[in-house]
């Protein structure tokens, strides 16, 4: 006769141990998107400057480590479209896209799961969330480089008495405060998401579905606008074509 006990200790068991291996994934996963905010953080300015850190690109690579690459596409490229005006000059502060489009790829994905029914609320949400967040994390970039000025002053000095050894210190000081900046940045936008833009959109039925559909419509045409006037001239014009075609047949293949 089997023992009632038993069974129900193994049971207990096994639940423990999946609930121990979900946290351990979605541990692993927030681990490597943290990891993604540093790194486009660096990509931005001070590092290799790859693109990497565009959200047509972030949004796919979001999608590719939560295992959703379509949701990822399709979010990086309504960012893109979004942030297509942004013209970082000068000391000016403007919103940093890289940063902020890790964080709300993120959110739009992890959300869009929680609640597959309301993608378009989603969207909503995080795209009224991104923008101002990005003008934080630009002003956070603008205070990392007045920082880089200081150690430039001081890798000046240096250098002018002599020291060159010390040089290497000070740039590798740079770019582990740069990759600290971006890190930090996007566990604050992660952290803003599931505290209040999840609690928001359960509380958010009473706000029909329909009524939002077609949203991404207006983001395309502020991008395509936006493209128009940037690429639009006539010296200008050959070549916006053609990326856009090479563009086209990318996403074909």
């Amino acid at each position: 006769m089997e023992n009632p006990a038993r069974d129900g200790g193994g049971f207990f068991l096994l639940t423990i141990l999946s609930k121990s291996l979900f946290f351990t994934f979605v541990q692993a996963e927030l681990a490597l998107i943290l990891l993604l905010g540093g790194l486009v953080a660096l990509d931005k300015t001070e590092a290799c400057q790859t693109m990497l850190s565009q959200p047509l690109l972030v949004g796919p690579i979001v999608g590719c480590l939560l295992n959703d690459l379509p949701r990822g596409l399709t979010i990086g490229a309504l960012l893109q479209l979004a942030y297509l005006w942004v013209l970082p000059i000068g000391t000016a502060v403007f919103p940093d896209s890289s940063t902020g489009s890790v964080a709300a790829s993120y959110g739009y994905l992890v959300l869009t799961n929680l609640f597959p029914d309301r993608s378009n609320l989603i969207l909503l949400l995080i795209i009224l969330f991104c923008i101002p967040f990005s003008l934080f994390a630009g002003w956070s970039l603008v205070k990392q480089r007045q920082l880089n000025y200081k150690l430039l002053h001081r890798a000046d000095l240096h250098a002018r008495e002599g020291r060159m050894g010390r040089l290497s210190g000070l740039f590798a000081l740079g770019l582990v405060g740069s990759f600290a900046r971006g890190l930090a940045v996007t566990g604050l936008g992660i952290l803003f998401i599931l505290g209040l833009l999840k609690p928001l959109a359960g509380h958010l039925d009473f706000v029909p579905e329909f009524y939002l559909e077609g949203l991404g419509l207006p983001i395309w045409g502020l991008g395509i606008g936006t493209a128009l006037y940037l690429f639009g001239k006539r010296r200008n014009i050959l070549w916006c074509v053609l990326g856009a075609a090479g563009g086209a047949i990318i996403l074909m293949l």
